[in-house]
């Protein structure tokens, strides 16, 4: 068990709870003042901080100072909430591990502020913003999921993305391409040692769960073995590059035509313009495959939140500054044009912003593609220790790829043992 999750057991264990942020009385715009500090991490501080001017139009009299923090930033920021002290006034953090940040009882209750603003996000997202009923934490950006593809590189192979409706049909494409490049391009980037995102984007996609809603460790399913019976596939097909996510060989290959396709969140089209920019226009999106025909074709990977700590002595201003920046519309949209972080505010999404032709994706509308189907994303039963189970998980994944692939099933009953061990939970039904 982390030194961090031992303190978050040990917050919860204190009882700690936040008195609710009740909704300010009838206060005008230059009467809320404040001097706040934002903590975010690398383009997501960026975004915050170009919209600090909008805002300050609206509240005069609050500052705004974003830190671009991104160094352990949520290790930091845990650490704080269990001294009392020496937290920002607003905080970043990934919607995965919100969670186990909620149940400390160290963050603002922002139920009666926030929950107006409950069906204007994606059930799947607001659901990890709350815990016991109450609402902890406002959701910021999402990842609805597809696939980026060279269009150069499939134009010359042969290959249509819009045949290609079923990861089985994937593979058979990147069957295809390998054959008729001579092995020269690979279909995605596949790296057996860590699998660990594309796992969880499959996971969402076929509503696959490593917990149920009670908490109970659920990960020998149905569900999840069709989950690991198609990587099992995919791996031994030979389709994928073993190139790990974000290392050299991974931003190089953005820029020739060893890898054909990346099946990611929307965000990474911002990658994509850092690290290769004198290739636009040469990109397309098709929809991320199902899982059978007629099945879902979209899931969602990653995405962030908002909190406000507890011991905030600014809860007014800072709420007024996160509402600005996530339920309003012109402000996410702006997010959106600027540094591709993709909305989780469903009320932009009929925003005509979302039909325009995108030249870096040779004028393909990508945003409403991206856009699709979003309320029926599966919710993901994250707990306290999420990332724990992930770790375990990603770890047993990569021995597993690296070895002989062995049956599936034994290894699902396998992680279903060391979960329940490692976590002290039992065994759903």
């Amino acid at each position: 068990m982390s030194r961090l999750f031992l303190w978050v057991v040990m917050l919860a264990a204190f009882g700690a709870t936040a008195e609710p942020l009740l909704e300010a009385p009838a206060l005008e715009p230059d009467q809320v003042v404040g001097d706040l500090q934002v903590w975010a991490w690398n383009i997501a501080a960026g975004s915050l901080n170009t919209l600090v001017p909008g805002f300050r139009r609206s509240y005069p009299n609050c500052q705004v100072d974003v830190h671009m923090s991104g160094a352990n930033l949520q290790s930091r920021f845990l650490l704080s909430l269990s001294a009392g002290v020496g937290a920002p006034d607003i905080s970043q953090l990934q919607i995965r591990e919100a969670p186990r940040y909620s149940v400390t009882g160290r963050l603002a209750d922002l139920t009666d502020v926030a929950g107006k603003y409950a069906s204007m996000f994606p059930a799947s997202f607001w659901q990890d913003c709350v815990h016991d009923g109450r609402v902890y934490a406002l959701p910021w950006d999402m990842g609805p999921c597809a696939v980026f593809y060279k269009r150069g590189v499939f134009d010359r192979y042969g290959i249509n993305p819009e045949m290609i409706e079923t990861w089985d049909d994937f593979i058979a494409a990147g069957r295809d391409l390998a054959k008729r490049s001579q092995g020269k391009t690979k279909m995605l980037c596949l790296a057996t040692g860590n699998m660990g995102d594309f796992f969880e984007l499959l996971m969402q996609q076929n509503n696959a769960q490593i917990f149920d809603a009670q908490g109970r460790v659920s990960i020998n399913s149905t569900a999840m073995l069709d989950v690991m019976a198609l990587l099992k596939k995919m791996v031994a097909s030979g389709i994928g590059a073993n190139v790990s996510p974000w290392g050299p060989e991974f931003l190089a290959s953005l820029k020739s035509d060893t890898v054909a396709t990346y099946p990611t969140a929307a965000w990474f089209g911002g990658t994509i313009r850092d690290y290769a920019p004198d290739t636009s226009g040469t990109w397309g999106v098709f929809r991320l495959p199902a899982f059978r025909p007629g099945g879902l074709r979209t899931s969602n990977l990653g995405g962030s939140v908002l909190v406000i700590p507890d011991q905030c002595t600014q809860k007014i201003a800072a709420w007024k500054y996160i509402e600005y920046a996530l339920c309003t519309p012109g402000p996410q949209i702006e997010q959106y044009r600027n540094f591709d972080l993709f909305p989780a505010l469903t009320t932009t999404h009929n925003d005509p912003f979302f039909d325009e032709d995108v030249p870096f994706f040779g004028g393909q509308k990508v945003r409403r593609l991206f856009s699709m189907d979003i309320d029926k994303i599966p919710a993901m039963n994250r707990t306290t220790d999420w990332m724990e189970a992930t770790r375990y998980i990603t770890q047993a994944l990569s021995k597993w790829a690296t070895g002989d692939l062995e049956d599936p099933a034994i290894l699902l009953k396998r992680l279903e043992d060391k979960l329940t061990r490692r976590l002290n939970r039992t065994v759903a039904p």
